[in-house]
């Protein structure tokens, strides 16, 4: 049986980005660990349970360049609460993508990171 990442259906990239996320109960600013086209890791003491509905909003800024605004609906697909082993935080999977062309971009992001790292 094949690991996780071969599974995934977008590459992601280990990146950190403040991110405002609201859920159910809560409304903060929390920071990404990686990001994918498909969705995104934050790292939060305040998860919401599997299947819950959650909004996204954040900013890439590639040096001065250009800035885009994304604004994403989503799924928790796993959330994991503060005092595990790992570190605390959901697994959103994107539903909604706002602006339409937000998932390219994404995912254009995160192959430039990928050229970048390789390079």
């Amino acid at each position: 049986m094949g690991s996780f990442d071969e599974k995934r259906q977008y590459k992601r990239a280990f990146v950190k980005l403040r991110v405002e996320v609201r859920g159910r109960s809560f409304w903060q600013y929390v920071e990404t660990r990686d990001i994918s086209a498909g969705g995104m890791f934050v790292s939060t003491d305040k998860v919401e349970p599997a299947n819950a509905k959650i909004e996204v909003m954040f900013e890439f800024d590639e040096g001065g360049k250009e800035k885009k605004i994304i604004h994403a609906e989503g799924v928790v697909q796993w959330s994991r609460p503060a005092g595990t082993a790992e570190a605390a935080g959901m697994g959103i999977m994107f539903t909604k993508v706002f602006p339409s062309s937000g998932k390219e971009y994404i995912d254009r992001y995160v192959k430039n990171l990928e050229e970048q790292k390789n390079a």
